[in-house]
């Protein structure tokens, strides 16, 4: 390659570069051929560590074990008759070990249905509000979906689907029930559409639900979580989805 801007390009991917330096460097990359092939490579080699990178899981008796202690921690976290003697017992080394413990133990339960409808309205609602529906611009696949690579610890899909209706508008990372996740943004008509993309937990999925007044549909795929979301019609969401499914994984 004979592009002068390569290393910048690699910057921009790995998340090194912000503000103006990143307008710029993605600038570039729409319009420079070489660079965009070079970030074409580098979503590829994500999407391949991802698929098949060695996974070791925990035994199952250790994996026991270990919740057996969180969980007796917790007990012993648990208040006592007054508050008084609650923060006597949390003020000694005990008790403060118990409590983060009783913390660690809840924060690896998985997301309820419930939490999870809750949790990705919201996002998409604060996102809207505060004006960051979108952290990278672009209508480029090549330029979106390397963006995430440092940023969320997962690949997600990122399709051109503007022939099909639905105008890819760039991504963002935001939060789903205390675990990072990716969104890639799309645009229907004057309609928003928030693709939610998250490591699964084990959590149980609402196939579809109404929320803060937006429409959202669950799936799971692989290690991978999905809802997408918006205010559209449940036909047109419905469309989406299928769409977003039949990506190669």
């Amino acid at each position: 390659m004979n592009c002068g801007h390569l290393l910048r390009t690699q910057a921009f991917l790995d998340g090194e570069l912000d503000g103006t330096a990143a307008a710029e460097a993605e600038a570039h990359i729409a319009g420079c051929v070489e660079c965009q092939s070079f970030a074409a490579d580098a979503a590829t080699l994500s999407d391949n560590v991802r698929r098949n990178a060695a996974r070791h899981h925990a035994p199952a008796h250790l994996r026991a074990r270990i919740l057996q202690r969180l969980e007796t921690g917790a007990q012993r976290a648990r208040p006592r008759a007054s508050w008084r003697g609650f923060w006597f017992g949390a003020s000694t080394g005990a008790g403060v070990m118990g409590l983060a413990a009783a913390f660690a133990f809840f924060a690896i339960l998985p997301p309820s249905a419930n939490t999870l409808a809750g949790s990705i309205a919201d996002a998409h609602t604060r996102a809207l509000m505060n004006g960051r529906e979108i952290e990278v611009v672009s209508t480029s696949h090549h330029t979106v979906k390397p963006w995430f690579a440092g940023r969320v610890p997962l690949s997600p899909p990122v399709p051109d689907l503007a022939a099909q209706g639905f105008q890819l508008a760039g991504g963002r990372v935001d939060e789903v029930a205390r675990a990072m996740a990716a969104v890639v943004v799309y645009r229907h008509e004057h309609h928003m559409i928030d693709l939610f993309v998250w490591a699964d937990r084990g959590a149980t999925l609402p196939r579809e639900a109404m929320s803060r007044g937006y429409r959202t549909i669950f799936w799971k795929r692989g290690d991978l979580d999905f809802a997408a979301v918006s205010d559209m019609d449940a036909a047109e969401l419905h469309k989406f989805s299928v769409l977003i499914r039949k990506q190669p994984e």
